[in-house]
């Protein structure tokens, strides 16, 4: 088996496919659409299209260790290479990321993989020692939401209801259970080798680097790293580059730089829509070769918050710089100030309003007025309890720990009257835009009067 290359790109490996030189285990990490499209794409390299139908097989890694081997080690019915592909390896590593795998267990569903789904589910809940029973979110004798907080480090949302309804009747009706946690045995099946035109394609956003099975992948085959990456801090520094050529290459099309600058600041990171958005741009030009700004324009409908979400921890953390930096971006991407002015002064306005429900919420619990502010350790021993408590009494959704905190530290940062203020100066500067004043120069007045210097909040 050749030695892994050092960060090998994948048209290096679609050469080496088409020479009969692949390597037989191959590792895709990064971004979750770039790894799946690319690890496709290898995969429709190494097999011939009229045998794909039974010497093609993906499967998601919560169907376990053992499922996976057993596929790797049964001959071929035809003489083609034979390739499995494994998705969301991150379900075999010893600490995972429970949003992460609840988040991979939902598209599994809505995506008709019910079994896959099922079984990552119930991996994800197994150390809980819960069934299906305990999944059927929001039906009587279920895990409540402050239980799967507690038990799993994850609580489902409102709209999972349906979803984890439909999946835990499934999963009683097939008997379903999750897989043995038996990562030897795959190791030991890499140990031995794969039988020959027999390739091992893993997919994962991030696996940790001691992992038994990251080190194996990276020793005996290749290792390919697909991130969207920012250069700096606004949308415009994104690098699509790598979807650009996966989408518009097969196509022979291009897209025009300011162009795709418009499509970041339209649809922000969201690597499945700008996808999505590319393959409609593609054909809706017709036989032009490239897209245009104008395109873009027409036919793509902004959606992208990041940006205003951002300023909003920008200014609860009272981080001037960080607040004017935004603005700016915005400015450079609009012809009108006022265009950018209201929509900002929103922004300014909730997060003023967010930390006077802070404010309201941890003066009322005794264990939060402390002299001495709290590590997000005691703060989730000593205080989180209670308002994880609070809000389900009140039926509303439990926030994340960590969101929390924050909400805790910014919370002890200005007093009460501070963001009362706050909220006075953006009604003022709200009828100010309506009337007519200069928008950017009142924005910027506004952030300096909300967002004190460190000096002022000592």
């Amino acid at each position: 088996m050749p030695e892994a290359a050092e960060r090998p790109e994948l048209a290096d490996l679609l050469k080496e496919a088409a020479a009969g030189k692949a390597p037989q285990l191959v590792l895709f990490e990064g971004d979750e659409y770039l790894t799946r499209a690319a690890a496709r794409e290898l995969a429709e390299a190494l097999v011939p299209e009229a045998d794909r139908a039974l010497n093609l097989i993906a499967l998601d890694a919560a169907a376990g260790a053992r499922e996976i081997v057993s596929h790797l080690m049964t001959v071929a019915m035809f003489a083609a290479p034979k390739v499995v592909i494994v998705e969301g390896a991150e379900a075999l590593a010893e600490e995972i990321d429970a949003e992460r795998e609840l988040t991979r267990a939902r598209e599994l569903w809505q995506g008709k993989r019910q079994r896959d789904a099922a079984r990552r589910l119930l991996k994800l809940v197994g150390p809980a020692g819960w069934g299906p029973a305990e999944l059927a979110y929001g039906t009587r004798g279920a895990a409540t939401a402050a239980r799967w907080r507690k038990e799993v480090g994850v609580a489902p949302e409102e709209s999972d209801k349906g979803w984890l309804q439909e999946l835990a009747a499934w999963a009683q009706a097939q008997k379903i259970v999750a897989p043995a946690g038996d990562l030897d045995a795959l190791l030991q099946a890499l140990a031995r080798g794969l039988p020959p035109r027999t390739f091992l394609l893993v997919v994962a956003e991030a696996l940790p680097q001691r992992h038994a099975l990251a080190r194996v992948l990276a020793e005996k085959g290749a290792v390919v790293r697909l991130r969207a990456e920012r250069r700096g801090r606004s949308i415009d520094t994104l690098d699509l580059s790598a979807l650009i050529a996966q989408e518009l290459g097969p196509l022979k099309k291009k897209i025009a730089r300011d162009a795709e600058i418009e499509l970041k600041q339209r649809l922000g990171d969201d690597l499945r829509l700008i996808a999505v958005e590319l393959q409609k741009l593609a054909l809706s030009v017709g036989d032009r070769p490239q897209i245009t700004r104008a395109d873009v324009e027409q036919q793509v409908a902004a959606v992208r918050e990041e940006e205003f979400f951002a300023l909003g921890e920008a200014v609860g953390e009272g981080n001037l710089s960080r607040a004017l930096s935004l603005f700016a971006d915005e400015l450079r991407r609009k012809a009108s100030a006022s265009s950018v002015a209201l929509p900002f002064l929103g922004g300014i306005a909730g997060a003023a309003r967010r930390a006077l429900y802070d404010h309201a919420r941890y003066s009322s619990i005794p264990e939060a007025r402390t002299r001495r502010e709290l590590g997000y350790d005691e703060y989730q021993r000593a205080v989180f309890p209670v308002v994880e408590a609070e809000t389900s009494g009140k039926g509303q959704k439990v926030p994340n720990p960590y969101a929390a905190w924050l909400g805790y530290k910014r919370a002890r940062r200005m007093p009460r009257a501070h963001w009362r203020r706050a909220l006075v100066l953006c009604a003022e500067a709200d009828q100010a835009i309506k009337d007519g004043a200069d928008a950017r120069l009142l924005i910027e007045r506004l952030l300096v009067a909300i967002c004190p210097s460190p000096a002022a909040r000592a």
